[in-house]
């Protein structure tokens, strides 16, 4: 059976990655449309949804276990084409051309734990504040973090139609703060106070190469859904925020 990949760069580089970011391991579902990959945190505050869109001739789903995540990209790195071919035999993926060849060994089904997580549901919650940060204003972030080392929260507000980001603590004394305007404008009502948010949520993001990202909350739940569409790729950060 055939597996295809439409371009190795972008199914590295901004599928299998932030993946990477929180698990070893994962389970690739594979469909005549597209590969989704789910993972969590271990404490389950943290999912990272992924979707590549890309067509196989396949007659049923089938399941990759991933063993090692990071091992498969380094492998798949070394195809020198970017549009590929992988064939899948049961226990392993198989690459064969003149220049390079592998044979990558899977899991059996049930070892990889998958998170019992309903995508559609969260995806349906009324996110009623809404706002957009670009890739500039989260490494900006970045760089301010490397100044705040006491650390590893951002707090969210908004003032005069703006919404800011501050890398602070409010519940500790004499820490070390850096503040920004993170986005000009939002949707819904202004944010009747802070939300906390760990940082670690950002470093990942950055990551990420993108233009746009859409950053969905409900601040009753506190709960944020980042969202980042690059066409074929489309990326579903779902993270539970700090109780003030």
């Amino acid at each position: 059976m055939v597996l295809k990949i439409q371009n190795r760069a972008d199914f590295l580089g901004r599928f299998l990655s932030p993946i990477n970011k929180l698990s070893e391991s994962v389970v690739l579902k594979v469909s005549d449309k597209k590969y989704t990959a789910i993972t969590s945190s271990s404490d389950g505050t943290l999912i990272v949804y992924c979707t590549y869109k890309q067509n196989n001739e396949l007659d049923d789903n089938i399941s990759l276990n991933i063993p090692d995540i990071s091992k498969l990209i380094k492998v798949l790195s070394c195809i020198s084409t970017d549009s590929i071919e992988l064939n899948f035999n049961n226990n392993n993926i198989e690459y064969k051309s003149p220049n390079v060849s592998f044979k990558y060994h899977l899991l059996e089904d049930g070892i990889i734990e998958v998170p019992a997580v309903n995508i559609t549901k969260i995806k349906n919650i009324d996110f009623n504040f809404r706002f957009t940060v670009t890739t500039n204003t989260i490494n900006q972030l970045i760089k301010g973090s490397t100044f705040t080392t006491d650390t590893n929260k951002i707090y969210f507000n908004t003032k005069d139609g703006k919404v800011y980001g501050s890398l602070t603590d409010n519940q500790r004394h004499n820490v070390d703060s850096y503040s920004q305007e993170v986005s000009d404008s939002f949707a819904g009502e202004p944010l009747a106070s802070d939300l906390a948010l760990s940082f670690e949520n950002i470093r990942m993001i950055s990551g990420i190469r993108f233009d746009k990202l859409n950053v969905l909350v409900n601040p009753e739940l506190n709960v944020f859904l980042f969202d980042i569409d690059l066409d074929d790729i489309k990326i579903n950060i779902i993270s539970s925020g700090y109780i003030n």
